[in-house]
């Protein structure tokens, strides 16, 4: 167990469990950070994570090595994810995209093309993940200036390699969500999402086209979020980004005109007031 700087009583709760679990202590630097710290210190021939929010699903193991003894090629294995909170659970399957979804259901358990489907949308739980040890080598760490979307750019380095991931139609854990969760910040995890796949735009062949166009979505999402809370130099630099990638210019002209008009009567109020 990694503790990430925490300042409760931690340590002493661990240590009621003696000597089969082992406990390590780091100065707070993040999620990144302690993934990276805790696959260091493994030694089995796989790692998974189980993050502070979360919870295993019963029998979450045993049921990835059942596929992965049908499926002994398999390098990456992950499920499903459900949400709870301390009014209930929050059941449903967490996956946006379409595409992604009836890909996973129709395909399953054998991904075919991970790198098609990461690209349109990060559906890999962390929590749900079991994964090969000597992956890493070719991977590397989780990138801990990251503080959203590392998972994600960790993902994606699996698929770029080439290692074959497959899907488990079940549950394997649950998050709980709360108001300090990382991944409710939607903005910053937006950005960090568009920024990572920005990195890999030029190593995906023939799926660019398809990163473009989700970048560019991402942007003009942005940059309509920044306009209604009416802060005009940031809609201006996200809906500039938006630019011009196959979907309706005439509501992005619009905004980027309305965000120009607000900018520069916020400059003219800060010269009176200077």
């Amino acid at each position: 167990m990694i503790d990430d700087g925490s300042t409760d009583d931690t340590e002493s709760a661990i240590a009621h469990f003696g000597q089969s679990v082992r406990y390590i202590k780091q100065p707070n630097a993040g999620p990144a950070a302690a993934r990276n710290n805790g696959m260091l210190h493994a030694t089995g021939n796989f790692i998974a994570f189980l993050d502070s929010d979360d919870l295993w699903a019963p029998n979450r193991l045993e049921k990835q090595l059942e596929v992965l003894k049908l499926h002994p090629s398999s390098d990456l294995l992950f499920g499903l994810e459900s949400k709870f909170t301390l009014s209930g659970d929050e059941n449903g399957c967490a996956i946006q995209n379409r595409q992604v979804m009836t890909a996973l259901f129709r395909e399953g358990p054998v991904i075919l093309d991970p790198l098609k489907l990461l690209l349109l949308e990060n559906f890999i739980p962390t929590s749900s993940v079991l994964f090969r040890r000597e992956c890493l080598k070719e991977v590397g760490n989780i990138d801990r200036f990251l503080r959203q979307a590392e998972d994600y750019d960790f993902w994606l380095r699996f698929a770029l390699a080439g290692f074959r991931f497959s899907f488990i139609n079940a549950v394997l854990c649950r998050r709980r969500i709360h108001g300090e969760n990382l991944v409710l910040d939607w903005e910053a995890r937006t950005i960090s999402t568009a920024n990572v796949l920005e990195r890999y735009r030029h190593r995906v062949g023939h799926h660019e086209a398809t990163v473009a166009t989700r970048v560019a979505s991402m942007h003009y999402d942005l940059g309509s979020r920044y306009l209604a809370q009416r802060n005009g130099e940031r809609a201006i630099f996200h809906l500039r980004k938006a630019s011009p990638i196959g979907f309706a210019q005439i509501p992005r002209v619009v905004k980027l005109t309305t965000a120009l008009i607000l900018h520069r009567r916020s400059q003219a109020r800060n010269i009176e007031h200077e």
